[in-house]
């Protein structure tokens, strides 16, 4: 497995193995031989059937000596990097997916491999060399950043990634190797919560203020809204410019792009150099000019005073999603004689019971 490339999904996502085979490629035709294309498959979090199924050249399932699974999120992050690091025979790089887990696993990994890593970026081969690259200064840049000593450890967008010219053929070995690691001790409790993405290039959410607001105050109805949405806070141009909010809150032109499953404009117009720059699912524009531009892109409007319609919205959107946990906790399971458990909803008659007609 030496000079091998390590890609280690957290799925069967085919995109990350199409990206390492395309290297794998470029650096034979640069360097000679190719780099064995080499899958990682932590137990419990891994079916490496799964993974065979995309073709690399080897499936590794790795698997603890104390016998226990792997741990995604923040819990596993330093058994599954000291079990990379095990595993790992001078690889030619490290590929994980861009995720907030795989990026906390990048760079765990990377400081036990002694490494350079680099998140969300793509992989360029260059003088029979790999070399990363990525936007800078809010994509107004593109830098491109080469490593000195030990492997690359990278994530990588899947959704912006190449195949290779000739797609492997034939059924990967799968191998299991164990490895002894500790959990890490510093933590006592984990807890998952869901929160905006900070940068709006990576948002799947998005409510945005603008000028129409009238002031810095406007954005605390934002805000509000944002937080029950699950959305991060954008504006348009003009509020960035008075100062109301930071320069990097700012979508356009001369802002950031955006691609989006949720888009809630809040009293923005929708000129041109703003919506160049959006691309959204879902549009859904709060407006109280009913001849606003913006109705043009719309899937749904509100043609009226955000102010207004805005905490309405925001206090239904958390009522709706308060009723939903409710239903999804109601209802206790009680054993009954073949060993399993059902469940009696509040008020349900006993089946065993005669229910008059």
């Amino acid at each position: 497995m030496t000079g091998a490339i390590l890609t280690v999904p957290e799925s069967d996502d085919v995109a990350l193995f199409d990206e390492a085979h395309r290297l794998a490629e470029e650096l034979a035709a640069s360097a000679g031989d190719p780099p064995a294309v080499v899958a990682v498959a932590f137990d419990g979090l891994v079916d490496p059937d799964a993974l065979a199924a995309a073709t690399p050249d080897e499936v590794l399932r790795v698997v603890r000596a104390d016998e226990r699974p792997f741990a995604l999120g923040a819990a596993g992050v330093r058994s599954r990097a000291a079990a990379l690091a095990a595993v790992a025979d001078e690889p030619r790089a490290v590929l994980l997916p861009d995720t907030a887990d795989g990026a906390d696993l990048a760079a765990a990994t990377a400081q036990r491999l002694r490494s350079g890593c680099v998140t969300d970026c793509l992989l360029r081969v260059r003088d029979g060399e790999l070399t990363a690259g990525r936007q800078a200064y809010g994509g107004r840049a593109y830098a491109e950043l080469s490593f000195e000593g030990g492997p690359p450890v990278v994530t990588l967008n899947t959704e912006a990634l190449g195949s290779p010219a000739t797609p492997p053929t034939g059924s990967p070995s799968i191998r299991e190797v164990e490895v002894s690691v500790a959990d890490d001790d510093r933590l006592r409790h984990v807890e998952t919560f869901d929160v905006p993405e900070a940068d709006l290039a990576k948002a799947r959410r998005i409510v945005a203020g603008g000028f129409g607001l009238g002031g810095p105050d406007g954005f605390e109805v934002v805000e509000e809204l944002a937080d029950a949405v699950g959305a991060a806070v954008g504006a348009s141009r003009p509020p960035s410019d008075e100062g109301w909010v930071a320069y990097d809150r700012q979508i356009g032109v001369t802002g950031k792009e955006i691609d989006v499953e949720l888009y809630v404009p809040c009293a923005i117009s929708g000129d041109s150099y703003h919506m160049r720059s959006v691309n959204a699912d879902h549009l859904i524009p709060i407006n109280s000019d009913p001849e606003a531009r913006i109705f043009n892109f719309a899937d749904l409007g509100v043609v009226g005073d955000v102010y207004e319609y805005g905490p309405v919205l925001a206090r239904a959107i958390r009522e709706a999603r308060a009723e939903t946990a409710g239903e999804q906790s109601v209802g206790e399971s009680e054993a009954v004689s073949d060993g399993g458990e059902r469940v009696v909803e509040p008020g349900a008659a006993d089946p065993a019971e005669e229910v008059p007609e």
